[in-house]
């Protein structure tokens, strides 16, 4: 590409950026929500009490659902299976609309995190496979909305994750993100990909690395191997292994998924990893580059949500639960949960963080990090067993699977129970456009909960 063709490019995607995608998106087409990871629906919702149908069981372990829209308007979810399949259900009565494998005979092959939806309403998901008994290899697929492959791409230098990728369209060209574990000089770092939909095949535009993580003795390399190795047969194990007190098998993470910030000039992207660092990224349409990072000691994190006043929130394995300022990587605050946070904090408007630690909600003031308190009470509640799930958010409303499908109010006094429901507590519960709930159980069933309703 020329230089004229390159700048043509460059203004183009950037007036693009700016002026086509938002940030606070209303749909729940990614990981999360919408690009920046916010876990929050601008509805009115009910409560969880009653499934209005229940689906086929599927062998579903970490992966969320997320919802596209097909050609009648109506929407439909997609999920991945931990034996390599991509399953679309109808959200009007979870019957199977179509069902595929993303796996070769014999590979053996994983979908461990959530799909994305792009504006046209493809589909892009990542499978995974074992490579030898240290590393697996990831590979990004596109599907359409009937279900048929359009691509495949392969990442180099035994490329790895299990977070999700991130998919914007901007004009006509669709971009993907996705942050991967690479082989670079008989050492291991973490990289963000930025991919270009080509319709017929991905072009890699750019991959950066937020900085190279120094191993500094052979017992750190081979921790970080044990640690991959335990994660991958922990989200391979279907249905959801649990200990003798029925709890998820706890200290496991799974690599975290980017944040995406548009609306503005130069979109960012913001990423703590499992391996050594945590920082945003710039992108000008072409090329990326690094805003700021900071080192961490093999630190593991849940994946980064942006918040309304921009700051890069995330939870950690030791409970703490940090807050960024995205531009300029100065720590605004700090909140310790008192014991780990695996679940990815959801923000909704004005002030409220929700964060859910192993088995606790904690309301904070995403401002400066506070504990919310109502007449001297923190709002603070205690779960009935350990979760990995993310809370999902609606204007009025707070849900969490775990061995039950909870919902609660922003006070956490009003309460009710889904005793019946029993979530496999990795998958993380998605809302619909009309306040529809949707949670994955550990029998590999996905039950719906119907939309809006009084309280």
């Amino acid at each position: 590409m020329n230089n004229l063709m390159r700048i043509a490019s460059l203004v183009c995607t950037l007036v693009g950026f700016s002026g086509c995608v938002g940030s606070n998106s209303s749909t729940w087409e990614h990981f999360h929500g919408g690009l920046s990871n916010r876990g929050f629906r601008e509805i009115e919702s009910g409560f969880a009490l009653s499934s209005s149908w229940i689906s086929n069981a599927y062998k579903i372990t970490s992966a969320s659902p997320v919802i596209g829209k097909d050609l009648q308007n109506k929407e439909v979810l997609y999920i991945g299976t931990s034996d390599g399949m991509l399953v679309a259900l109808r959200s009007g009565d979870g019957s199977e609309k179509w069902k595929i494998s993303l796996g070769s005979v014999g590979s053996e092959s994983r979908i461990v995190s959530s799909a994305s939806v792009s504006n046209e309403g493809y589909i892009y998901v990542i499978t995974s496979r074992k490579m030898d008994e240290e590393r697996a290899s990831s590979t990004l697929h596109k599907i359409d909305q009937f279900g048929y492959p359009k691509w495949a791409y392969t990442f180099p230098d035994r490329g790895f994750t299990s977070g999700s990728p991130k998919v914007a369209t901007v004009g006509n060209d669709t971009f993907i993100f996705v942050y991967v574990s690479v082989d670079a000089s008989n050492n291991i770092r973490g990289e963000l990909f930025a991919l270009r939909d080509d319709e017929y095949g991905a072009s890699l535009l750019d991959r950066e690395a937020l900085g190279t993580c120094r191993f500094d003795n052979s017992n750190h390399a081979a921790s970080l191997v044990a640690f991959w190795e335990e994660t991958w047969q922990w989200v391979s194990a279907f249905p959801v292994e649990l200990d003798e007190d029925n709890i998820a098998l706890s200290d496991h993470f799974l690599d975290p998924t980017v944040a995406v910030v548009t609306g503005r000039k130069k979109p960012l992207i913001a990423i703590a990893d499992n391996l050594c660092n945590f920082g945003v990224f710039e992108w000008n349409g072409v090329e990326l580059s690094v805003l700021w990072y900071q080192e961490h000691d093999f630190d593991k994190h849940s994946s980064t949500m942006v918040s309304p006043s921009d700051l890069m929130i995330f939870g950690r394995q030791d409970g703490k639960v940090p807050a960024y300022d995205l531009e300029t990587g100065v720590k605004m605050w700090e909140y310790d949960a008192g014991q780990a946070v695996f679940a990815t904090p959801a923000a909704a408007r004005e002030k409220y963080l929700f964060v859910v630690s192993k088995d606790r909600i904690q309301v904070l003031n995403a401002l400066d990090g506070s504990l919310i308190q109502d007449d001297n009470s923190p709002r603070r509640f205690n779960l009935q067993r350990v979760t990995h799930s993310s809370p999902a958010v609606t204007a009025n409303r707070i849900y969490v699977s775990t061995s039950e499908m909870l919902t609660v109010n922003y006070s956490l006094k009003t309460r009710a129970h889904d005793t019946n429901f029993h979530g496999n507590r990795l998958s993380s519960v998605v809302v619909g456009s009309d306040g529809s709930v949707y949670g994955v159980a550990v029998d590999g069933t996905i039950s719906k909960y119907a939309g809006t309703e009084s309280e």
